[in-house]
């Protein structure tokens, strides 16, 4: 008799286990499947663009930043370092070769001996004076010489008021051949972003050699 309520005290103890191990294990899966759900709406949101996330989830958003599509930065900015700040739209990085390489040679009269030359050319910011929520455009214009023809160049934009960091807006790495490039990317501001005057800080960046230029902007 002793043995049989034994057992049936073991049986029951390992039932309860399971149980409890079940049901941990069904809330594990539902949180990782609401997690998913959540990227996925997030990355399909737009075409061609990304919302921007708010404070609430605004350290997510630095882990999950860089949604591409495969040929162009397509995401939203990253991270909030201001905080409350909503309807971020980061669109793609486009970019032009506006000269050859024979004709950046020329223009700089560059010599082997040099190794890797890459020289900022122009920087803006437009327009700029804008209200919240409009949407600017970011452009930059550098020349890259002397590289070994296909150069990992990775391009930088963050957004600055004074010394305050507002937002990384994006990082994407490119392979860039010997030439001038003009790249540009567009930038739907918060519609709650407070007045005053705006740095965007564009940074082109080899293993080699790091250039940047920061254009200025009001918001009204």
């Amino acid at each position: 008799m002793v043995t049989a309520c034994f057992g049936r005290r073991a049986y029951d103890s390992i039932t309860m286990e399971r149980r409890i191990t079940m049901s941990t294990t069904k809330r594990w899966i539902t949180g990782v499947l609401a997690t998913c759900l959540m990227l996925t709406l997030i990355g399909c949101e737009t075409t061609g663009q990304s919302a921007g996330l708010g404070a609430t989830i605004g350290g997510v958003a630095g882990a999950i930043i860089g949604h591409q599509s495969g040929h162009a930065l397509e995401g939203a900015a990253i991270g909030a370092a201001a905080g409350g700040l909503t309807g971020w739209f980061v669109h793609d990085v486009k970019a032009d070769r506006a000269k050859s390489r024979e004709q950046t040679v020329q223009t700089y009269n560059y010599q082997p001996n040099q190794g890797e030359v890459l020289s900022i050319e122009e920087y803006f910011v437009s327009p700029d004076v804008v209200s919240p929520g409009s949407t600017v455009t970011a452009s930059l214009q550098y020349a890259l010489i002397g590289s070994t023809g296909n150069t990992q160049v990775v391009e930088t934009r963050r957004l600055l008021r004074g010394q305050q960091l507002i937002s990384d807006i994006s990082s994407k790495t490119f392979t860039r051949q010997d030439g001038t490039w003009i790249t540009t990317q567009q930038v739907k501001l918060p519609s709650n972003l407070k007045p005053g005057q705006y740095s965007l800080v564009q940074k082109v960046q080899t293993d080699k050699s790091t250039i940047f230029g920061t254009a200025e902007f009001t918001v009204r």
